[in-house]
């Protein structure tokens, strides 16, 4: 049972706000603590004691799901050897338990300024998900469309994890957080009965009391008692617990918002007029539902909008609205890099770094702030070529946070610089810096541009025997640019530099050659190009030949090409080249009477071995067969 946490804990994303309670008899719930403290599940504190008054944080539960699953010594193994997260140190006490969860078993997520925060203490709701997931075996499409928190409570209670009357909101308990996993994990086996005899059954029968009735007639109802649009449902109906709960959503939003947003100057520009005006209006809209008693059905269905979450993320009407509030941000730079596909043209990095010129003030790398900060995503090449660059101005990708630790961020004089300190992934083809403002919990205005880092170039080298040499200047003077002189440098693989010398010097055959090169320019940017050489073959004869005689129905020979050739002191035959569909006319020519012959001129190519080439005409006189 146990090996079911790796696949289904998705857990310690972000908190919501709502209301459950603990459940076991004393003496019971004492016995189930003992035995994860047995099995070694549970350690306490260094004073020896289990502090089952205060509360479980993120980083306890983690290091007990990590040693439920029999990882303890993988964990240690791994202490201070990484940074799993940008709070999450080598000498954090769980950074062992944190990062063998993180890179092994899916167990646990950070948050989007990638922190993991530890040290913040999980609540009922969060705890309660995490356990449900194990033990009722969810699906994914069943996870993503649970309503938070109801369903997983209920579920919870469903399965015996935990009792009535919890309160979801509230932080979860360490004893009650014992109780609840030795629930899910031991109860209805006899793991517990064959090790533990202070027990007979282990598990925990309650009294439901008034207080303990947890009200989810709105779920449970919903189709027995649909309304009509106008029909107003007052806070003291069946629906007042959901009413209720939507409402603390709601109020948590509006109450965490930050106006004085609004009026920055890298937020309030022309372009985002409208849609700041659109965010005012709806927060009106809001707080009117807010302070409304009786609601309609419509006004239900829109406080439903207005708190939306797929999973434990925020997906409501707010942030539809946030999304088209753009900062005002702008990569500085030579726009030179042209994108293949959509034909537009980004800067590039140089001197491995990425200039920004906004109005925002105060703006860290992300981890070191929640309300103001800028991460790098990256393109790969594998997924360049499929980049969906057309339905938009900048195109969608398939994007990969890149590694916090790979960059610094520094701002000054109003511009902010991103450092690549040190070596990028071996398939990064493009960045993306975004900056990110909190304008409310799980709310941001953001922006953000694609940076290449190497200019893409191309170039064609047409050559012919009169070539003598080839060499990076070569390529430099073939490159399609103005500025040549602003190129410091060109890096080629040599190899490639002598198997075209090899051409212009009769070594090879080859008529065609590609290969690449780095161009390094005076300002630190970098470009990427790809060179196309083709090489001319030089005709350097006029070939005469004498006429060439067969009777009807023989065939013309290369041989008799090459006899009949008239032109003296030509060097050694390589290939002679002749339409053969014309040969094979030849071959297959009727000479009707009165006539005794007919005569075809062809044209014949030839290569010679030193790399010279020449052309001609003969003629073939065909004569009646006897």
């Amino acid at each position: 049972m146990l090996k079911r946490f790796v696949n289904l804990l998705v857990i310690l994303m972000f908190l919501s706000v709502f209301n459950i309670s603990v459940f076991a008899s004393k003496d019971n719930g004492l016995e189930k603590v003992n035995f994860l403290k047995e099995k070694g599940i549970i350690d306490g504190y260094p004073d020896g004691s289990l502090g089952l008054e205060k509360n479980l944080k993120r980083s306890e539960i983690t290091k007990i799901l990590v040693y439920s699953l029999g990882n303890k010594n993988k964990a240690i193994e791994l202490q201070g050897k990484e940074i799993p997260f940008s709070d999450v140190g080598k000498d954090y006490w769980a950074n062992g338990v944190i990062s063998y969860a993180k890179n092994n078993m899916n167990l646990i997520s950070g948050y989007p300024d990638g922190t993991f925060k530890g040290e913040k203490n999980i609540t009922n709701a969060e705890l309660l998900k995490i356990l449900v997931c194990h033990k009722k075996n969810l699906n994914k499409t069943a996870i993503n469309n649970a309503k938070w928190p109801y369903d997983w409570i209920k579920w919870a209670e469903e399965e015996n994890i935990c009792g009535k009357n919890i309160n979801p909101n509230s932080f979860a308990l360490r004893k009650d957080a014992f109780q609840y996993l030795y629930n899910t994990i031991y109860s209805n086996s006899e793991n517990y009965k064959s090790e533990s005899k202070k027990s007979k059954n282990a598990s925990i029968i309650t009294k439901e009391t008034k207080e303990s009735r947890h009200n989810y007639n709105y779920y449970e109802n919903k189709e027995n008692n649909k309304k009509s649009n106008n029909t107003l449902v007052s806070e003291s109906s069946s629906e007042n617990q959901h009413l209720i709960e939507l409402k603390k959503i709601l109020k948590a939003i509006i109450d965490s918002r930050k106006d004085d947003l609004l009026e920055l100057g890298g937020v309030k520009t022309p372009k985002n007029e409208k849609s700041i005006a659109d965010l005012k209006s709806l927060i009106e809209e809001a707080k009117i539902l807010l302070n409304k008693k009786d609601l309609s059905s419509d006004e239900i269905k829109k406080l439903e909008e207005l708190t939306k979450f797929e999973g434990e993320k925020y997906r409501g009407s707010f942030r539809k609205i946030a999304k088209n509030i753009l900062v005002d941000f702008e990569v500085l730079g030579e726009r030179d890099a042209r994108n293949k596909n959509n034909g537009k043209y980004y800067t590039s990095l140089q001197n491995n770094q990425i200039r920004i010129n906004t109005p925002l003030s105060d703006v860290k790398k992300i981890g070191e702030s929640e309300e103001r900060y800028i991460k790098l995503n990256y393109i790969s090449k594998k997924d360049y070529d499929s980049v969906d660059a057309i339905s938009k101005s900048t195109p969608k990708y398939n994007k990969q946070e890149l590694n916090k630790d790979l960059y610094s961020v520094e701002e000054k004089d109003g511009i902010i610089t991103v450092t690549i300190n040190g070596e990028l992934p071996e398939d990064v083809k493009i960045l993306k810096p975004i900056i990110y403002l909190k304008y409310a919990d799980n709310i941001y205005f953001e922006n953000g541009d694609l940076v290449y880092t190497k200019i893409p170039m191309k170039t064609f080298i047409q050559l012919d025997m009169d070539d003598t040499t080839f060499n990076k200047e070569t390529i430099k003077e073939h490159l399609e640019m103005d500025n040549v002189e602003n190129i410091k440098d060109i890096i080629v693989d040599e190899e490639k530099i002598q198997k075209v010398q090899d051409v212009l010097d009769g070594l090879s055959q080859e008529r065609e050659i590609k290969l690449n090169a780095e161009v390094i320019f005076n300002d630190g940017r970098i470009g990427e190009l790809e060179v196309s050489i083709e090489v001319d073959k030089t005709e350097d004869h006029d070939i005469e030949f004498t006429d060439i005689s067969i009777k009807q129905g023989d065939e013309v020979t290369l041989e008799m090409i090459k006899n009949a050739i008239s032109t003296p002191n030509l060097p050694e035959i390589k290939e002679i080249k002749v339409d053969k569909n014309k040969l094979e006319d030849i071959k297959k020519a009727v000479i009707t009477p009165p006539l005794e012959e007919i005569t075809v001129m062809l044209s014949v190519d030839i290569d010679f071995a030193d790399r010279t080439s020449g052309s001609g005409f003969f003629n073939v006189i065909i004569k009646k067969a006897d």
